[in-house]
């Protein structure tokens, strides 16, 4: 979620097995000692299963969630000092484990069904268009106001994670059970193909990310151990870096040139000077 300029301060959205979202804010300058805990200031309530994945609005002002109930649900967020308004009920209550600090609860503005199975993946790239992957083998872009499912493309396997970008922050990439990278591009009408098909994982893929700013390259990381930078100018990976001792849970980019990686292993992988032309 975007910085509040003003103090400083770092605003995380969390999902949980709980079936709950909470809100997050600290100051990533401030250094914390003696056991200082960030606690939550927002609790989401609403899903009837697990969350499973989150993802901002551009402005930061909404967050989207989806979950093993099948459904997207929209959540208005409100500063602390902001009037109360109709996009949602905010109750107060107060936290298990304190007796001075309170939460703000609040329901969800919107929820959008279709999806049949878990909703895997969320990307809210432009303001009025959610787009999502599911286990139900199938993507699928929404439209804010409306809650319409305006375009739905699939494959023949569960689908877990998901990146919009490339040409013109338009290009489609999902993977997920099989270990095939698949790239759609929705501008084509009638086309509910991928335009490319990339192989060369493995097993499972769990992340796959658009580079920020080159057209041509993103990457992808498997439950085989490894990252794979790809340029969709060739089918064939440009790097395969061994990254963990074990599945690679997630992977994203971390400035223009290193790529951030989380494992099974528990530990945390930074990779720098990949080669981005």
């Amino acid at each position: 979620m975007p910085a509040d300029s003003s103090d400083n301060f770092v605003n995380l959205a969390t999902a949980s097995k709980d079936r709950t979202l909470r809100l997050w804010q600290f100051n990533p300058n401030e250094h914390m000692t003696d056991g200082k805990t960030v606690r939550p200031y927002k609790l989401l309530k609403g899903h009837t299963s697990s969350v499973q994945t989150v993802s901002a609005s551009p402005r930061g002002n909404l967050i989207c969630s989806g979950s093993w109930d099948c459904s997207i649900k929209i959540w208005q967020i409100l500063g602390e000092m902001d009037i109360e308004s109709n996009a949602g009920s905010v109750k107060k209550r107060k936290l298990e484990d304190s007796t001075e600090q309170i939460i703000s609860q609040i329901e969800a503005s919107r929820t959008l069904e279709g999806h049949t199975e878990c909703v895997s993946s969320v990307v809210w790239l432009e303001k009025n268009t959610i787009y999502s992957a599911s286990w139900d083998h199938s993507v699928r872009s929404w439209d804010v106001e409306t809650g319409i499912n305006s375009l739905t493309v699939g494959c023949g396997k569960a689908l877990h994670c998901l990146s919009i970008g490339g040409e013109g922050s338009a290009l489609i990439a999902a993977a997920g059970a099989d270990s095939v990278l698949r790239i759609w591009d929705p501008r084509m009408p009638g086309t509910f193909t991928p335009i490319l098909q990339l192989s060369s994982h493995k097993s499972w893929i769990t992340a796959c990310k658009w580079h920020p700013k080159s057209r041509h390259h993103l990457i992808s990381s498997s439950h085989d151990g490894t990252l794979k930078l790809w340029d969709v100018r060739s089918k064939v990976p440009l790097t395969t870096l061994e990254a963990h001792k074990d599945k690679v849970l997630c992977a994203d980019w971390w400035k223009e040139d290193c790529v951030i990686s989380g494992g099974a292993d528990s530990m945390l992988q930074i990779f720098s000077n990949l080669n981005i032309r």
